[in-house]
């Protein structure tokens, strides 16, 4: 699975984020030797999402990390092509935001090597040059690493350091890191399920979000209700003729976790291949932690990338993401207006209701 990102620049918004006292509060406890990885490979992080520089074939290829891609992709390429790599037959790929799915062909096993370290990537998808998904992607990058890598390792990702350590799957680094989320997994596929209140609900409610590092930004909504509630309330700021959603900043928790200003995307229509999801969370929520991704137990572990000074470090990009490059609505939530009256004092003495 994977979709298209494209984003709008906007100056006037930056995303902040607030961490619990809870998890301020706690210290990794460093009492043991750490695990020694089995490898440490440099990364790129580009527009939040990491990137690494394989050589396949002694030829070198951009190749994103994405959690929420169950198959890995490689884009046609006369590369690629010279290989001639052995194919197993054909397969159907969904990319659900822009509600195509494409025949690709199925190729049996594809080495990606870097410094010492090698990949055996197999069954990965191959997209021809005529589909033209990559061009509609605006991809960065030569193929798509998915579920299969981090099946095979636990990955814990520096951000700062622009460093990635990879770990044999069942090692437990619990110990060094501050906050720890529970993933559901279904299947192969990342969850993270919190209960909160967003502006325009009445009451808090369960969530179920699919953790996706191939999208960029923060979330994404996928479901009517939301959708309907959002569009009854808030603040119109700009209108699009055409829009496919709304954009709005808004504070949610989930976890230990709080965030404040974080942009949305409430998608008007929601993907058939969305399945029960309510939707997305995706790399530029991420991009703010050094963070392990671990499959096999089942957890999110992070912590709060820090500065000199010792201060959370902000190193998001300050920019709108939605999901096919979609016309939106842009709106605030501001609070609800109390039902108590509340007594005020003017000026001149006289006491009101409000």
């Amino acid at each position: 699975m994977k979709t298209l990102w494209k984003y709008l620049i906007t100056g006037c918004f930056a995303l902040l984020f607030t961490f619990s006292q809870q998890a301020l509060a706690r210290t990794p406890k460093n009492t043991q030797v750490r695990p020694k990885p089995l490898a440490e490979l440099p990364i790129s992080i580009i527009n939040n999402r990491v990137q690494l520089d394989f050589l396949v074939g002694g030829m070198p290829i951009a190749i994103l990390l994405d959690t929420g891609a169950t198959s890995s992709i490689f884009f046609q390429s006369s590369h690629i092509d010279s290989l001639a790599p052995k194919f197993l037959g054909e397969a159907n790929i969904s990319f659900p935001a822009i509600s195509r799915a494409i025949n690709a062909q199925r190729i049996e096993a594809l080495s990606l090597r870097l410094q010492n370290f090698e990949f055996i990537s197999r069954g990965g998808l191959y997209i021809g040059a005529d589909a033209a998904i990559s061009n509609q992607l605006d991809a960065e990058y030569d193929a798509i690493l998915g579920q299969e890598f981090f099946k095979a390792f636990v990955v814990e990702i520096d951000p700062l350091a622009k460093s990635m350590r990879l770990y044999p799957p069942g090692t437990n680094l619990e110990q060094y890191f501050n906050i720890k989320q529970k993933l559901f997994m279904e299947g192969h596929t990342p969850h993270i399920r919190f209960f909160s209140r967003m502006p325009w609900e009445k009451r808090p409610t369960s969530k179920a979000m699919l953790l996706d590092t191939g999208y960029p930004g923060s979330m994404v909504i996928w479901n009517r209700r939301h959708f309907k509630q959002a569009s009854l309330v808030g603040q119109l700021i700009q209108k699009k003729e055409e829009s496919a959603g709304i954009v709005g900043y808004i504070k949610f928790d989930f976890g230990e976790l709080s965030f404040e200003n974080i942009p949305v995307f409430i998608a008007r229509d929601v993907p058939n291949q969305s399945q029960k999801r309510d939707g997305l969370i995706g790399a530029s929520i991420l991009a703010q932690y050094h963070h392990v991704i671990d499959f096999t137990r089942a957890k999110l572990l992070m912590t709060p990338v820090s500065g000199s000074d010792g201060q959370p470090l902000q190193i998001i990009d300050g920019l709108i993401y939605t999901p096919n490059n979609e016309e939106f609505d842009l709106k605030t939530f501001y609070p609800e207006i109390s039902t108590s009256p509340t007594l005020i004092i003017h000026v001149s003495g006289e006491i009101g209701a409000k």
